[in-house]
């Protein structure tokens, strides 16, 4: 007679039954991984007014996917710090091991009745399963156990030529080189130097940017301590938060957390370069501190001020290379968090507390400016901030916020962001956020769910509701009325607008799915009010088990003084062999826009740990295709792309130093990538 207890019995075999269903799915992850991120970039392009650092935050969404969360032996903390659990899936899974032991497949998620099926979708891309047997040997659990190397080389050459710089200056490269040993040590090494960058000369000598970093982690009471290259985020991001931010509809409905990564991108404004660490000298008490020190980009004047800094680390033109490195700045930070578990009428509660404090130095004088926009920005030399969070957790009912003020040598202001959710089940979730930014509150390192990218001058009330699925279909509502009483850039006088956004999915059956989307919005821009209307239609049709068939049709209409009309039709076609070992895709595109207020966005596969998201106007065709080969391990991985993009309304592309004598352009771009153990 069997010894081990039934339940037990029956969870063995739904185990390996989950396990054999893991197994013969690994050959759909990348298909799923390209599919979300589709998803999450076109929802993060409709939001966003301006595309620059969207690929910075897709990499570390590459980062989570690439580097993969042990669901066995992460902490409550560490399940927290990935932005698409909520606090009631993180809970569900603490629970579910405690009661259960530790997850013997990914499949076994379908076990935890209180995850959705999009989180259980996240942590198959970005979780994985560490050794579930009883007695883990000791080199299991060594420092020098299971190490992992990765390097990681990319080169993107244009096939065509710019007036600003010669061919061979054109080509982008980028190296990485990743070092992981065991649960305890992580390493990493970067280099990159963008398209027109100068190299291997007296500014260059070699590349035009380095970093790297080295973390601890799981040491006693140290939970994570980095020396290097680090971001950093808390509460609700209204002092501090390096993390993602993809658009207000992703932002809204991702929860944010405190959380301290290594940075491991090829972005090189919005993170730090220094030293952090989080300890817990109790189960329910985590302490943070960081400093940075670090030189940026920005324009000091004849009398020895600055206005701004330059975010976008590109240094081809003289006049980038002038503003190169001659900021330095120093921060300084503190955050303290306590969670509380107490049980309430038999149900299971958690409640938190945190507080933050930043404080920020620049070696040059900081002043506003003449423009009317810029009359809130704060003066000096030196800026701080505070803030206290809160989170309170119920079965049901999730509410969080944050508030926050800031301090400089005129003042200071105040800002708040607050959210509530109510899940009426575990796909099913409405969610409410209101945000009051004052005039001048400011805090450099901010990013937090609103209209601008900047957290100030704006107040507003957002509703989401998400039902992950009512049979076959999935919905998406979402509406926001922003206001902004001091003008904003191009406006003379206060503002305000709204937007809302219906989508629907239909998915009878996995791999097949009719996706559609309305999204419209009211602003004001240069003193007059527009309206524009965005609609995308898209069908994903498996044809065999090999071959996958796609068509996405797209339209924006764009209403101020005149209407102009933005259309695209862009169908697609994958095939994979057995086990994804060769992946190949063609994407094809037909677009029309009266002008550049009418045009597209349009996700496009890419390579590993890059974004593909296209912006066309004009009128014209692109084609677009990428290949990837792996070994049977995926030690090596080989990963090409091609992309031609041809006008017909122009005959030459951009102006200035961008400027390419030709209607046309074309790009190849190579990745090679080796791991070992």
């Amino acid at each position: 007679m069997s010894m081990v207890p039934r339940p037990m019995q029956m969870r063995s075999i739904l185990a390996l039954f989950f396990l054999f269903l893991s197994v013969s799915a690994l050959a759909q992850m990348d298909s799923e991984w390209d599919e979300l991120m589709q998803q999450m970039a076109e929802e993060a392009a409709v939001d966003e007014e301006s595309q620059q650092g969207m690929e910075a935050q897709m990499e570390q969404l590459a980062d989570l996917h690439e580097h993969p969360t042990d669901l066995n032996s992460a902490t409550r903390r560490q399940l927290m710090s990935l932005p698409f659990l909520s606090e009631r899936a993180v809970d569900a899974i603490m629970d579910y091991r405690a009661r259960n032991g530790p997850l013997r497949s990914m499949g076994e998620l379908r076990l935890i009745r209180d995850l959705s099926s999009l989180e259980g979708r996240w942590l198959r891309l970005c979780c994985t399963v560490g050794d579930a047997m009883p007695a883990i040997t000791r080199r299991d659990t060594s420092w020098w156990g299971r190490g992992r190397h990765e390097l990681l080389a990319r080169a993107d050459v244009p096939l065509y030529q710019r007036a600003g710089w010669s061919w061979p200056r054109g080509i982008a490269q980028r190296w990485r080189y990743t070092w992981q040993q065991g649960r305890h040590l992580d390493a990493g090494l970067r280099a990159e130097k963008d398209a027109g960058e100068p190299l291997f000369n007296r500014d260059n000598p070699a590349f035009d940017s380095y970093g790297g970093h080295i973390m601890l982690r799981d040491v006693g009471p140290l939970q994570t301590a980095i020396v290097g290259d680090y971001r950093v985020g808390f509460g609700q991001g209204l002092v501090i938060n390096n993390g993602m931010q993809l658009g207000k509809l992703t932002t809204g409905l991702w929860r944010s957390g405190d959380y301290l990564r290594p940075h491991r991108s090829a972005e090189e404004t919005h993170f730090l370069r220094g030293a952090a660490a989080t300890v817990t000298p109790a189960r329910s008490i985590a302490l943070t501190a960081f400093y940075s020190r670090r030189q940026l980009d920005a324009t000091v004047a004849a009398n020895g001020t600055v206005s701004s800094i330059n975010a976008t680390g590109l240094h081809r033109t003289d006049g980038e290379l002038v503003r190169k490195r001659t900021l330095k700045s120093q921060t300084a930070g503190l955050h303290a968090a306590a969670t509380w578990q107490p049980r309430v009428a038999g149900q299971q509660h958690t409640l938190a507390f945190g507080a933050t404090a930043l404080y920020q130095h620049y070696d040059h004088f900081f002043r506003q400016g003449k423009a009317l926009y810029r009359r809130i920005l704060p003066e000096g030399y030196q800026f701080g901030a505070a803030a206290v969070d809160y989170a309170w957790q119920t079965p049901r009912l999730s509410v969080r916020g944050e508030t926050a003020r800031n301090f400089c040598e005129g003042g200071g202001g105040w800002a708040t962001l607050n959210r509530a959710a109510w899940r009426f089940s575990p796909g099913t979730q409405l969610t409410a956020v209101q945000r009051f930014y004052g005039m001048h509150y400011y805090s450099d390192h901010a990013s937090a769910f609103g209209e601008n990218s900047r957290v100030q001058n704006e107040s507003g009330v957002a509703l989401l509701l998400e039902a992950d699925r009512v049979g076959p279909v999935a919905l998406r509502a979402f509406f926001d009325y922003f206001y902004h009483p001091w003008p904003r850039y191009t406006m003379t006088r206060q503002s305000d607008g709204w937007e809302a956004l219906l989508q629907t999915t239909w998915q009878p059956r996995r791999g097949r799915q009719l996706l559609l989307r309305y999204r419209v919005k009211s602003k004001e821009q240069s003193d007059r009010r527009y309206l524009s209307h965005q609609l995308r239609a898209s069908y994903i049709q498996p044809l065999s088990p090999r071959w996958t068939a796609q068509a996405a049709a797209f339209a924006h209409f764009h209403h101020a003084d005149e209407v102009s009309t933005g259309l695209a039709l862009a169908p697609r076609v994958d095939y994979s062999t057995p086990g994804a070992r060769l992946r190949l895709s063609v994407l094809g595109v037909l677009f029309r826009t009266d002008d550049f207020q009418s045009r597209l966005f349009l996700y496009e596969p890419s390579l590993l740990q890059s974004f593909g998201m296209q912006q066309l106007y004009g009128r014209g065709q692109r084609l677009a295709a990428t290949v990837r080969w792996q070994t049977p391990r995926r030690r090596w991985t080989v990963q090409g792309k091609m992309g031609v993009t041809h006008y017909t309304d122009r005959t030459e592309i951009s102006s200035g130093p961008l400027l390419i004598n030709a209607p046309w352009k074309a790009d190849v771009q190579l990745l090679l990538r080796w791991q070992w153990r």
